[in-house]
């Protein structure tokens, strides 16, 4: 897990992590109180894709990326949905879980924001998640990050994405993640400070205005910030990573709620922010105290203990209430594959990508076990169907992997298996076997030239 707290130079996770990706609303730029947000648009965005694309790769390369679809989609849904206040975007986003029981969120260049487990746990309501997300869309569009990158001109790329993994897992050799902090970054901590104060005022800004364009409560940043300053007051400051990459006080919560204030109260959004919450720490469990004692924790609980038949009833109780949840509906389906009940399950998943149609979670889930029930042609079927909506998706690859190896198809599953390289972004490995295939001559010409044009394209 990360462990930063034992680090002594606490701001540089801050100047380094902030947010930088699309252009902004030119409503909310016009607020005189409020930073022009066109002023670094000579930035390379070249260099902050590679930048935090080569973070991102290496924290997922490190296993501290939660990878699962069905939880990366619900965190990416909130993200578009505040993305969908800005007026101009030029910059793809990548919102993300990371594994790691400490509170803290942070982005890097290239829209990449990541979200610690252990800030989702503390939170208390989605509006309150989103926040926290509005805040670092804000660092991205205002470019905070480039500034900083830009004053350490003299430390390469490669450079400052170790410097920023080592601060994210510097739990593993904290006096080496020191060190190349303090050789590969140099300027005075004090104007640091100064400058990421001055950061954090205009993100609160910023990100109050997505809010309030935006389906949540512009009220939760300061909600948020409320529960930060409760915790670091009751001495728990060491394990809010939060609090050192984003400094809380009470004028930053006094000028949020002023901000606020003459908002209309938006109607409470209806969430299954609990329901997601359950599901992730089950998922991902190291930290007992994360689990609720909601219905569906419980079955949750019954499931991971084999008790299978208990945990089965109390689902379908929930899906009383709540018929349309994919949270209910996906446990019920997984628990009735483990009971071996595959048709049942076939039926459930097939009934859920009626209600959430081309949804790829529920998709691998139903191809695995008609492939399991010895149904490939089946399960080719499927995926073709959500083929054009997610063919930049790895794990559209590895599904028909696996079906055209369950098929005997050797050409297509080699092809799927590169195309598979190519989107997990080891493209290395995917030339070696784009470049075998064609010289065995075995594709048809629609899937040479396709090659060919990735190739060239590299």
């Amino acid at each position: 897990m990360f462990k930063v707290k034992k680090l002594k130079f606490q701001t540089i996770g801050l100047v380094l992590l902030y947010c930088t990706v699309n252009g902004y609303s030119a409503k909310i730029a016009a607020d005189p109180e409020l930073p022009l947000l066109g002023e670094n648009a000579s930035v390379n965005l070249k260099k902050e894709i590679e930048f935090g694309s080569g973070l991102f790769d290496k924290l997922k390369e490190q296993g501290y990326v939660i990878e699962d679809p069905l939880l990366s989609r619900y965190l990416q849904d909130i993200g578009e949905s505040l993305l969908s206040s800005l007026e101009v975007r030029v910059r793809d986003y990548h919102f993300y879980l990371v594994k790691d029981n400490s509170v803290n969120a942070f982005a890097a260049p290239g829209g990449y924001i990541g979200v610690n487990l252990g800030l989702i746990e503390i939170s208390n309501s989605e509006d309150e998640l989103a926040s926290v997300m509005a805040h670092e869309i804000a660092h991205v569009e205002l470019m905070h990050s480039m500034q900083m990158i830009e004053k350490a001109a003299t430390v390469n790329v490669a450079s400052l994405i170790s410097i920023i993994a080592a601060i994210l897992v510097s739990g593993k050799d904290i006096e080496a993640a020191s060190a190349i902090i303090y050789t590969g970054v140099a300027g005075s901590a004090q104007s640091m400070i100064n400058f990421t104060r001055e950061n954090e005022y205009e993100a609160d800004r910023v990100g109050v205005e997505v809010l309030k364009k935006s389906e949540y409560d512009p009220q939760a940043m300061a909600d948020f910030m409320k529960i930060m300053q409760s915790r670091e007051q009751g001495g728990e400051l060491s394990n809010i990573e939060y609090l050192r990459t984003h400094p809380v006080n009470s004028n930053r919560i006094a000028e949020i709620t002023s901000r606020t204030s003459t908002v209309k109260k938006k109607q409470p959004k209806f969430t299954r922010y609990q329901q997601f919450k359950d599901y992730l720490f089950y998922m991902y469990p190291d930290n007992k105290e994360s689990r609720s004692h909601s219905r569906f924790s419980l079955a949750l609980e019954h499931t991971r203990n084999g008790r299978y038949t208990i945990a089965e009833k109390i689902y379908q109780e929930l899906l009383l209430t709540d018929p349309d949840s994919i949270w209910f509906n996906y446990a019920l389906a997984e628990n009735m594959e483990y009971r071996n009940h595959l048709e049942t399950a076939t039926q459930l998943y097939r009934s859920m990508l009626l209600v959430y149609p081309a949804d790829i979670a529920i998709t691998a889930r139903l191809v695995n076990v008609l492939l399991v029930q010895n149904q490939p042609e089946t399960a080719l079927n499927i995926v073709m169907q959500l083929y054009e909506e997610h063919k930049a998706q790895s794990r559209v690859y590895k599904l028909l992997s696996d079906i055209y190896r369950k098929l005997n198809n050797d050409p297509s599953r080699q092809l799927a298996e590169a195309n598979y390289h190519w989107f997990s972004g080891n493209k290395k490995q995917a030339r070696i076997q784009f470049k075998a295939l064609i010289s065995k001559g075995i594709l048809d010409a629609a899937d040479a030239e396709s090659i060919k044009e990735k190739l060239a394209l590299d």
